[in-house]
């Protein structure tokens, strides 16, 4: 058994360095805080973008379409894998298609929505926080399901996206 000498030199240590330790972690998720959304300092009007953000995002897929995250390893996988990392984007699911018997590709409604925006990249669309990249530079290989990628952007990265522009083309994500 400790004795009272012991045992309140234990208290005393603990006591003592909890506060400086929780003030330090305090401190540093401030600081970790501050600079993914430090590009929103400059216009705070932005920020209601980024609370929306924090949901899903409906997506309007065919009958014959689905979002998955468990898909084989084909040609087109590969593919939007690396138009994903090429843009720096995180995975959130496959969507895949099973074939109709006919030779059209599928129409996805997320093209016509108008809170879609095209990228600058052809066959990339973006709402708020999610991206999906539909192949462009190469067509869909015979009989591979995966149709597209949803990816998600960064919070760093949407937030400098979106900082001073949400008055503008982005204004229909709100």
């Amino acid at each position: 058994m400790k004795s009272e000498s012991e045992t309140g030199q234990l208290k005393g240590f603990g006591l003592k360095r909890l506060p400086i330790f929780g003030w330090l972690v305090a401190l540093g998720s401030l600081i970790v805080v501050l600079w993914i959304f430090y590009p929103l300092l400059q216009d705070p009007r932005c920020a209601i973008l980024l609370f929306r953000s924090i949901g899903e995002q409906s997506i309007l897929l065919p009958a014959n379409c689905v979002q998955t995250t468990q898909v084989q390893t084909d040609k087109m996988t590969s593919y939007l894998e690396h138009e994903r990392k090429k843009r720096g984007l995180s995975f959130r699911a496959w969507i895949t298609c099973t074939p109709t018997g006919q030779a059209v590709k599928p129409v996805f409604g997320f093209v016509s929505d108008s809170r879609w925006l095209p990228s600058y990249v052809p066959n990339t669309y973006q709402f708020r926080r999610a991206v999906i990249i539909l192949p462009y530079a190469q067509p869909v290989p015979e009989g591979s399901p995966v149709a597209a990628e949803l990816c998600l952007v960064p919070w760093r990265q949407y937030s400098s996206q979106v900082a001073g522009q949400c008055g503008g083309k982005f204004s229909v994500w709100k």
